[in-house]
């Protein structure tokens, strides 16, 4: 990720996660707290956009 992100709920910091579809092969990336309770973005087709996304979603 180009910057670090921590957790609006708890402060810790956000890693990029890789998904994988086993059945279709797709892959896709979230952006999300460790706390599996805490803030996730959905999945996206990469890391890059996550990160887009993530950006957008906390500056509203």
């Amino acid at each position: 990720m180009k910057n670090n992100w921590f957790c609006p709920n708890c402060g810790q910091p956000m890693e990029a996660q890789r998904h994988v579809d086993n059945p279709t092969g797709s892959i896709t990336w979230t952006i999300g707290c460790l706390n599996p309770e805490h803030f996730h973005t959905r999945g996206y087709v990469n890391a890059a956009i996550a990160e887009i996304q993530l950006e957008k979603l906390l500056h509203q």
